[in-house]
């Protein structure tokens, strides 16, 4: 006789009512009874199951193990009678039929918790190292969405819990602005401290369900991302971008909606244009220019003379790199005017000091953000929020510092530049104004205005290594001539409002919301693309 002697008893017996046999059946066979067939190696095949009695044989018709349990007294638990027969004439199952999903999921939830990405290959090596089982691939795939689903929630319930989500954001971080119409953001960090320029961007959710997770961004002091604002809508286009922006406005009431100097950066994505025009119509656009670089790429053009012009700093540089282009290929010539004013530095506004024609900082954080965007949409933005809450980290990095002290980023750009500016030399003319030469060309600069013919000291906000190099040779400190927003004292005003954080979803009141039902529109059969096209 066989004897379950590693396997606890308890498991048999279930404390509720089961009138369903067949109930009564997956209940044994999930519980201990299945694990021991699996330590073992054999199947099962039912031989009877009713409301009283339950038996079970091995699946090769061969073999003489067999077990039964029946009803107790009690009408509500099940013992097991009878365990005879043995494993001999039966062999070893590897393609074990009692393996099931939920089993697998159980057994390997620690390995997919330590690596949510973990290769279905690996789970195959460790179920036949582990258990002795040949498992299926597509079987491995189910198993390991399944355990994703045990460790942040299931999709269609993460959607119920939004309302609440929005309340408890609201409660613990008083002025914040969140809204459901079945986002979240900080907008007076910004407002105070950072540069105006905004970044914008939107990243596919590769989740089960479609959505598109639109990011607004800042830059602060210390050329760091500063998250804005983030929603999720089903799709990208101009009723979506529309409403995002128009949220944006609510968060920033009127303070921002009426200065002239506020810059939107981004790819020129589906919509974006006219959205950014109706909600801030006194703003000013940017483009990354790397897209515009591709297209004309594929359409028969490439060389550095994009790059130069695009990152010139003056008129002068510019219109050199675009007279290559026209002799190379006129076509792009005209392609890049229909938006000249949007990626080339030199036409960017003094106001903004800021010079990024890229989306960079947008690709940082959608970095940031990919190993979150195929879960459930609470632990999605689970996952942005420490992001966000580095608010907390930078202010104490910034406690300590003097109100003139500089950014490390600033100290870091005036320390380069100081370099450089060894090898230019000064000249005074009249009027105060002055001449620094940089190799064989010329310069005029005014300290008083602020201004040097290279551009570089306007857009940037931080002195060019001509202006240094004046600057040095007047005996003047260079931190005067540097823009406040690179200044400690703006530094901590951005990150003086701090971000609480909220308790267990367990913990919620609530709140007499309604609840939201998931979207309608489900992932197609195909696997979701993890890379970028």
């Amino acid at each position: 006789m066989t004897s379950l002697t590693m396997i606890s008893y308890v498991d048999f017996y279930d404390q509720q009512s089961i009138v369903d046999p067949k109930e009564m059946m997956e209940r044994l066979r999930t519980a201990v009874l299945r694990s021991y067939c699996i330590q073992l190696g054999f199947g099962l095949s039912v031989e009877r199951a009713d409301n009283r009695r339950y038996t079970e044989v091995c699946a090769v018709e061969s073999c003489d193990w067999r077990i039964h349990a029946s009803r107790l007294f009690d009408n509500v638990s099940w013992a097991i009678k009878v365990i005879s027969g043995s494993h001999r004439t039966c062999g070893r199952l590897e393609e074990n039929p009692v393996v099931t999903s939920e089993w697998l999921c159980k057994h390997m939830l620690g390995e997919i918790e330590a690596n949510p990405e973990i290769p279905v290959e690996t789970l195959r090596r460790y179920a036949q190292e582990r258990f002795q089982l040949r498992v299926k691939k597509r079987l491995l795939y189910k198993v390991r969405s399944m355990a994703k689903e045990k460790l942040h929630g299931g999709w269609a319930e993460a959607y119920e819990l939004l309302p609440r989500y929005v309340e408890m954001n609201k409660q613990t971080n008083p002025g914040s602005y969140a809204l459901i119409t079945w986002g979240a953001g900080v907008g007076i960090g910004f407002l105070r401290g950072c540069r105006p320029i905004i970044g914008i961007d939107g990243a596919h959710l590769s989740g089960f369900y479609k959505g598109i997770l639109l990011t607004v961004v800042g830059i602060d002091g210390n050329n760091e991302i500063f998250v804005l604002a983030y929603g999720i809508v089903n799709t990208e286009s101009y009723d979506s971008w529309t409403y995002f922006m128009r949220c944006l406005r609510q968060m920033f009431k009127q303070e921002v909606c009426n200065r002239d100097d506020l810059t939107f950066i981004g790819d020129r994505m589906k919509g974006v244009e006219l959205a950014v025009r109706e909600t801030f119509p006194r703003a000013t656009r940017r483009v990354c220019y790397q897209p515009l670089y591709m297209n004309c790429k594929n359409n028969g053009f490439s060389g550095s003379a994009f790059h130069k012009s695009a990152n010139a700093y003056n008129e002068y540089v510019f219109g050199k790199a675009m007279v290559k282009i026209t002799e190379y290929n006129a076509n792009a010539t005209a392609y890049l005017n229909n938006c000249i004013d949007q990626w080339s530095r030199n036409k960017f506004g003094s106001t903004v000091c800021c010079d990024h024609n890229t989306t960079n900082i947008l690709e940082s954080f959608n970095a940031c953000t990919k190993p979150f965007r195929d879960m459930p949409v609470i632990s999605l933005l689970e996952g942005i929020t420490p992001q966000i809450t580095r608010v907390g980290a930078r202010f104490d990095k910034a406690v300590d510092m003097e109100d003139g002290q500089l950014t490390a980023y600033a100290l870091k750009e005036l320390e380069e530049r100081t370099v450089e500016s060894r090898l230019c030399y000064a000249t005074a003319c009249e009027g105060g104004a002055f001449e620094v030469r940089d190799g064989y060309v010329n310069f005029p600069i005014r300290l008083a205005t602020r201004s040097c013919a290279c551009g570089k000291r306007q857009i940037c906000g931080i002195p060019c290594k001509h202006a240094l190099r004046l600057i040095y040779d007047q005996r003047m400190n260079p931190h005067d001539f540097i823009s406040p927003w690179f200044k400690a004292a703006t530094y901590k005003l951005t990150y003086a409002e701090h971000i609480h954080p909220m308790e267990d979803l367990t913990q919620w009141p609530d709140f007499g919301l309604p609840t939201i039902q998931p979207p309608i529109i489900k992932r197609p059969v195909v696997r979701p693309a993890k890379k970028r096209k």
